[in-house]
């Protein structure tokens, strides 16, 4: 599928509804368990039920017609929830991980979630080609928490800052920029990688953490 008709899919949101979600981190043995103290790979299903905006929108420049929107524009904020698997769990199906409705493809697997919110910052040139239509590059500015442990939220998290690029397959890094529990202050880069859409028409991710 085109990044053209994944970004469009990403634009229905007039019937959204709010999902609870959730995320998974990556299952370790003994004999990778010490190569994982510096490293977390994981993977990441977007959902769109949980997606809301406000701020400037409109409709779809290339048919305001024809597709009225609301869209966001450059300066919207919004919110979006999601699921993580362990890494490597799309590697065969980046487009999977979720049902329509928003429930976990691989229910057992869950054990945490992954919230992100932000800004749409592609272009304050021309505010309607820099929020979901931004043709490539950044296109938002985005806060993630990775709260992994459902039994015990806030216990065992991580959190990152920094852009994100609307491109697929092409990773780009973020800062780390704290932890609790096992990774309390945590620190260093992680990068992230759209690879797929998954069935709510909003993007998987790869997660690849380095911590100093």
């Amino acid at each position: 599928m085109s990044d053209k008709l994944a970004r469009r899919n990403f634009l229905k949101l007039s019937t959204l509804g709010v999902g609870a979600v959730g995320l998974i981190v990556a299952g370790c043995d003994e004999s990778s368990q010490a190569q994982n103290n510096n490293t977390l790979l994981i993977d990441v299903c977007c959902d769109q039920n949980t997606l809301r905006f406000q701020g400037p929108q409109g409709p779809n420049p290339n048919n305001p017609e024809g597709d009225p929107g609301p869209h966001p524009y450059y300066g919207a904020n919004f919110v979006v929830q999601g699921v993580i698997y362990p890494g490597g769990t799309l590697a065969n199906n980046p487009s999977g991980g979720l049902f329509a409705d928003g429930s976990p493809e691989f229910p057992n697997d869950v054990i945490g979630r992954w919230t992100c919110r932000g800004w749409f910052t592609g272009n304050s040139e021309d505010p309607a080609f820099g929020g979901i239509f931004t043709p490539t590059g950044p296109f938002v500015t985005t806060n993630q928490v990775y709260d992994l442990d459902l039994d015990n939220p806030g216990s065992q998290m991580l959190t990152s800052d920094g852009i994100e690029l609307i491109d697929m397959n092409t990773p780009f890094n973020r800062a780390i920029t704290g932890g609790t529990g096992d990774r309390n202050g945590a620190n260093g880069t992680v990068t992230q990688t759209a690879i797929g859409q998954n069935a709510t028409f909003l993007f998987n991710f790869t997660f690849e953490f380095g911590f100093v």
